[in-house]
């Protein structure tokens, strides 16, 4: 399953606040916030969604029976027979669950399951340190910044196709400088074709050329799963 998929996050962020993600899946879950931050960012949009939700609800003091029926409870006051009418318990428990229900049906009882992996690359600086995770899933790169990429204010870094047949690079879009990026290929690229990837720097924007008009930074091979 696809983690870092934007619906994804959304649909168990939802599971995981209004409590219909129980066991096993609850706790992988607790894992999976501490390594992705953006799973945080929704649990939190969640329990801020929902909690403007109890806003519109009327407050409302409880009865001195139900005062009484928590002080039985804690054994604080000898339990009485009770003989009044438990319908008022009963609309609130009702009213509480419709809610509920109503959130998990807009939700799809089925997670969408992301193609799978075709090929991945790893950019690495001269040092060997890993500054961009790239992986090709149909005819996108879900591309990831994850090192210490140097930041270009005025400039940006460009991808490139070298195509085996030695004919000139292929331009596949621009790298995220933070944070994720998904590039769309469309049907005019045909990475089965790729000898190599190319990482350039170019004006901001990407080149002003069909070809690399700044210095080629890195390259690295596309892999096959």
């Amino acid at each position: 399953m696809n983690y870092q998929s934007t619906e994804l996050q959304h649909q168990l962020a939802a599971r995981f606040v209004v409590g219909s993600m129980r066991g096993l899946a609850r706790r992988r879950f607790q894992r999976l916030m501490m390594d992705i931050p953006k799973l945080r960012d929704e649990v939190a949009f969640w329990e801020e969604h929902l909690h403007e939700l109890t806003n519109t609800i009327p407050i409302q003091q409880p009865s001195e029976r139900v005062w009484q029926r928590i002080q039985s409870r804690l054994g604080w006051i000898q339990s009485k027979t009770e003989t009044t009418s438990k319908w008022p318990w009963f609309f609130g428990a009702f009213a509480s669950l419709l809610l509920i229900v109503n959130l998990v049906m807009l939700i799809p009882a089925d997670p969408i399951i992301a193609p799978s992996i075709e090929r991945v690359a790893v950019i690495q600086s001269s040092e060997a340190r890993t500054l961009w995770l790239i992986e090709q899933r149909e005819q996108r790169l879900e591309v990831a910044a994850v090192g210490a990429i140097e930041r270009l204010p005025n400039e940006d870094y460009q991808l490139w196709m070298l195509p085996v047949d030695g004919t000139p690079p292929i331009s596949l879009g621009l790298l995220p400088q933070q944070g994720d990026a998904i590039l769309d290929l469309g049907t005019r690229i045909d990475l089965a074709q790729v000898a190599a990837l190319a990482v350039s720097r170019e004006p901001l924007g990407g080149s002003p050329e069909p070809v690399p008009t700044g210095p080629v930074l890195y390259t690295t091979d596309l892999i096959r799963m």
